[in-house]
């Protein structure tokens, strides 16, 4: 008698220990290039000797809640030819919160906000968004967004964002210069990142949001590339991740950059590449329990049973 009410409270105790009650979580990657643009030794921007020869870019922003797409305006994909031309793939978002934005979220509206930045999780959503236009070698330079942001509140929900600038994260631009110069670059932005997990009893959750930002350049001849630059700010190739409230962080940063001097040479082709990309992840997943506790669930039950019976017989 005694085994079958230890066995039934054994049982009771583990099936309390996996059922959740609230939790929250949020994942968020935002990058906003402010400017740039490029400048001579004195850090004057170049305003003339640099003829652009073609250019191309690909926008592309998604994003995913418990396996459902994302949806927006107009295409998800936008490929452009048109020199300091325009990409703007309007923000794609999934889950039951897009419908009705938490009060709050985006000061200002979702689309192209390079400004609001989310401090906690708030809603049950994942949104991408990108854009870009202008271009680093004119004299009023580039500007450019890539948002992934991902909040989860309750278990059972998985959301992921992703948007990248240019297709596989590629923007090439090729270049003669028609004088020789010393140049390098100036990066204006506003990072932020953001990994938090709230989990309960019986959830597990986790968390991530990355950013990644890098410029090559590269001296053609013929079919030679030689790179003679390449530049990768640690500021805003940066991530943080957390599967536990005691890794939760946010890193949030602004401010301008400068890369190394380069010669251009006079009369000489050159590829600029630009990379910029954001990804974020936000879950929660009602534990599964471990096969030890399955056993003693299924033992109690089994007990509770049999004293019942007991209890009928007599």
């Amino acid at each position: 008698m005694k085994l079958t009410k230890y066995l039934a409270a054994a049982a009771v105790s583990a099936a309390f220990v996996v059922a959740p009650v609230s939790a929250a979580t949020m994942g968020m990657a935002d990058l906003a290039i402010t400017g740039l643009i490029i400048l001579n030794a004195n850090n004057a921007p170049v305003t003339n000797g640099i003829v652009i020869q073609n250019e191309n870019r690909t926008g592309t922003a998604n994003s995913n809640f418990n396996n459902a797409q994302g949806t927006g305006a107009g295409l998800g994909n936008i490929f452009s030819t048109t020199i300091g031309g325009t990409v703007d793939v309007k923000n794609r978002c999934a889950g039951p919160s897009c419908a009705a934005m938490p009060a709050g979220n985006y000061p200002g509206g979702m689309e192209n906000n390079f400004t609001a930045h989310i401090p906690a999780p708030n809603g049950n959503y994942a949104m991408g968004d990108m854009y870009i236009a202008g271009t680093a070698l004119g004299v009023t330079g580039a500007n450019g967004l890539t948002r992934a942001d991902s909040s989860v509140m309750s278990p059972g929900n998985a959301g992921s964002a992703n948007a990248t600038i240019a297709n596989s994260a590629t923007a090439v631009t090729t270049f003669t210069a028609g004088n020789t110069l010393q140049a390098k670059f100036a990066l204006g932005y506003n990072a932020y990142l953001a990994a938090f997990v709230n989990a309960i009893n019986g959830v597990s959750g986790s968390s991530l949001g990355t950013i990644s930002w890098t410029l090559s350049l590269q001296e053609v001849i013929g079919n030679v590339s030689t790179t003679i630059m390449n530049w990768s700010p640690a500021e805003i190739n940066d991530g943080v991740t957390s599967s536990d409230i005691s890794q939760n962080s946010i890193k949030e940063s602004s401010g301008t950059i400068l890369s190394n001097l380069v010669t251009l040479t006079g009369g000489r082709t050159y590829k600029l590449t630009i990379n910029q990309a954001s990804n974020s992840i936000a879950s929660e997943v009602v534990a599964v329990p471990e096969p030890g506790s399955m056993v003693l669930i299924g033992l109690g039950l089994l007990a509770l049973g049999a004293a019942s019976r007991r209890k009928a017989a007599k």
